[in-house]
């Protein structure tokens, strides 16, 4: 499988029709068009510079709130190694399950040594007065420093940092579909985390039992993906997914009949 580097490119709207080309998607942010491609190879590119923070607290989680992965942070795969982003980096939440390599070079408390993080929530407001912020968990925060220096760094309350995207990798990890608490008969949401590779979804169909039709779902926020059903249906469920670059995975009954809403269930695949 071809994983490839996200590399974003701002560039003025009004040029946006003659710079923006080719099978990538466009998004928005600020007046700035933000082109999202893949390439082969991401080892080959250098890290760009970016401002690191951190939030909540000082061996804490963090939060997946504005992507839906809610507590799931805590626990692995994540094990609270996760990031927020700024609008350039949460993009409306297409940015929700991207992966980077992030990594701080102040002396004497950076390692110098980079870690990954999972972008699983927004950083609003003043996160956005530089072009690219990451707010890490206390505890990815402190992953970055030497020996004995996590707490001295975290006292800086922010660092300088360098950072890279990277394809996912969750081991032995595969796709899990938390089911909304709102689900109804008529209305199906779910989140979807934990995808390898590309780290994010380009569409998300479902199938009900005994249908041969995946019918597409809408991305209504975050990692939640939605759909209206015009009759009752139940499980077990099916999904096709397609990444960002075109790579399609079917996961088959992974729903079960007599699905409880707000329970995760895990499939057997994974990009």
């Amino acid at each position: 499988m071809d994983f490839g580097l996200v590399i974003v490119v701002a560039v003025d709207v009004g040029a946006a029709a003659g710079a923006v080309t080719g099978d990538i998607g466009v998004i928005v942010v600020d007046d700035v068009v933000v082109a999202r491609y893949f390439h082969s190879y991401p080892e080959r590119y250098g890290f760009s510079s970016a401002l690191g923070t951190w939030y909540g607290d000082p061996n804490g989680a963090g939060s997946g709130g504005a992507c839906g992965w809610a507590n799931d942070v805590q626990s692995p795969p994540l094990s609270a190694m996760i990031a927020a982003g700024n609008s350039r980096i949460y993009l409306h939440g297409k940015g929700c399950g991207d992966c980077y390599q992030i990594k701080c070079n102040r002396e004497p408390y950076c390692s110098k040594k980079p870690i990954t993080v999972t972008i699983t929530d927004e950083c609003p407001g003043a996160c956005n007065d530089v072009p690219f912020h990451f707010d890490l968990s206390g505890h990815a925060f402190g992953a970055m420093a030497n020996p004995g220096q996590a707490a001295n760094l975290r006292n800086l309350g922010q660092v300088d940092i360098e950072y890279r995207r990277v394809p996912c990798h969750y081991g032995r990890t595969k796709l899990a579909f938390k089911i909304d608490p709102a689900t109804n008969p008529n209305w199906f949401a779910t989140t979807i985390e934990f995808e390898n590779g590309d780290g994010g979804l380009r569409s998300v169909e479902i199938a009900p039992y005994g249908s041969q039709r995946f019918v597409p779902m809408n991305n209504i926020w975050g990692a939640v993906w939605a759909v209206d059903f015009h009759s009752p249906f139940h499980g077990p469920l099916s999904f096709r997914l397609t990444s960002p670059t075109k790579e399609v995975l079917v996961a088959r009954n992974v729903v079960p009949r007599g699905f409880v809403p707000g329970y995760t269930y895990f499939s057997h695949v994974n990009f």
